[in-house]
């Protein structure tokens, strides 16, 4: 009996780890570093002539969706609820904004590495991050997450990502991310025009849009509520 359920108990616990692979120690870290291998190595001639394709037909491409793909593993879910758990949403979500900043923003990102080698790679911290959560996602359901820039200001980018399984929605998110260079702040007017946009053709999306997000650019004004 005790061989049986010793055998059951491993059979389960090799089941788990097979179906939630993306949880195992490292894999965080492997898929994301493959990223920017992906495209500023192998993609990078991609982006050096990206800049002769751009003209006033398709400056809108900047706006265009990345969508990524996904399950939701047993490891990631609620028990007590059978779903995904909204804390696992974070980590889709980083591949996401990588991916997205890589897609969009990869011509100045390589000119940046031909230029000073590595170390002219800039880095890309979050800033803030707002989530709604409108359905469960359950357990081995395959979901898509479309992202795409959003708008920017002078110093921060906004980037929307929307979550579905099939034609339902299961959340919302915008995120507000900031390119730096050691200390320095890089405008995204800089970043987008290395990329070969026009930042002016663009501005009436932008300003559009940016109404949208004016509530999170600077969360420290919560810090003056009153209370009484």
């Amino acid at each position: 009996m005790l061989r049986i359920l010793t055998q059951l108990a491993l059979g389960v616990t090799a089941i788990m780890l097979i179906t939630s692979y993306k949880y195992l120690p490292l894999v965080y870290n492997l898929r994301f570093y493959r990223l920017p291998i992906k495209y500023v190595i192998f993609k990078k001639q991609h982006f050096r002539t990206k800049p002769q394709r751009i003209n006033s037909t398709n400056q809108h491409e900047l706006f265009d969706i990345v969508t990524r793909k996904s399950f939701c593993c047993p490891l990631e879910c609620d028990f007590f609820g059978f779903h995904k758990n909204n804390a696992t949403y974070s980590t889709e979500l980083d591949m996401c904004r990588a991916e997205l900043s890589l897609n969009r923003f990869g011509t100045y990102l390589v000119n940046q590495v031909d230029k000073k080698g590595a170390s002219g790679f800039p880095y890309i911290p979050l800033g803030s991050l707002v989530i709604h959560f409108l359905e469960d996602i359950k357990p081995f359901e395959r979901y898509i997450m479309d992202s795409r820039i959003l708008t920017w200001n002078e110093k921060w980018v906004f980037t929307l990502t929307v979550i579905r399984v099939g034609n339902r929605v299961c959340s919302i998110s915008v995120a507000k991310m900031v390119f730096k260079n050691g200390r320095i702040t890089i405008r995204p007017k800089e970043i987008i025009e290395g990329c070969g946009y026009d930042v002016k053709a663009l501005e009436d999306v932008r300003a559009r849009n940016f109404k949208l997000v004016t509530e999170i650019v600077d969360a420290t004004e919560l810090l003056d509520s009153k209370f009484e």
